[in-house]
């Protein structure tokens, strides 16, 4: 995994999230470029989809893998050890964030 993303793919992990009567989705994405380690981090109610109303919706920049662990979020029963590649698709555009 760690070689993946020292190449510059991205890795991300999605989870569907119960939280009273609604539904969420949850993403985190990690991508490096240029020297820097940018992670995706957001959640939107499934209802709130379509209008892409995110109940927050985060990019934070790192100068090193090792302080990317460390920020890890660890919510959602997630890890840093359960994000992977995403088969073609991407969580967000790096691009955007250069």
């Amino acid at each position: 995994m760690i070689d993946k993303i020292e190449k510059g793919v991205q890795l991300g992990v999605e989870k569907r999230i119960e939280k009273g009567q609604k539904v969420y989705w949850y993403s985190y994405a990690i991508q490096k470029k240029e020297n820097v380690y940018y992670v995706y981090e957001c959640e939107i109610a499934e209802d709130n989809m379509a209008q892409e109303l995110y109940e927050f919706e985060n990019v934070y920049r790192y100068l090193s893998l090792e302080e990317v662990q460390n920020k890890f979020p660890n919510k959602y029963e997630i890890s840093f050890k359960d994000i992977h590649a995403l088969k073609g698709n991407k969580i967000f555009n790096v691009d955007f964030y250069v």
